[in-house]
């Protein structure tokens, strides 16, 4: 196949990444941890702790979802868009 062909195949197959909009793009959340009363403690409290983002599993990015019907966005559709082409299109 040509380059331009290979090019366009690649376009459409490659996702669009975007931050991750459960940890914000950092990889990790904070979590609560609740300390229970105990022998040595005379009340409970909630502490917290950093965990990785089950979202992106610690990527910060995650593939970027089409508002019409929820496949993901290709590079063929555009990296500012928010619709994938059916969508656009209405097919």
């Amino acid at each position: 196949m040509s380059k331009i062909g290979n090019h366009i195949i690649n376009l459409q197959e490659i996702p669009v990444l975007m931050d991750c909009p459960e940890c914000s793009g950092k990889g990790e959340v904070e979590v609560d941890v609740p300390r229970p009363q105990s022998f040595s403690r005379d009340v409970g409290y909630i502490d917290t702790r950093w965990e990785v983002c089950e979202e992106c599993l610690g990527n910060g990015e995650v593939y970027k979802p089409c508002s019409g019907c929820g496949e993901t966005l290709t590079l063929w559709d555009g990296k500012d868009v928010q619709t994938c082409r059916e969508c656009r299109e209405g097919t």
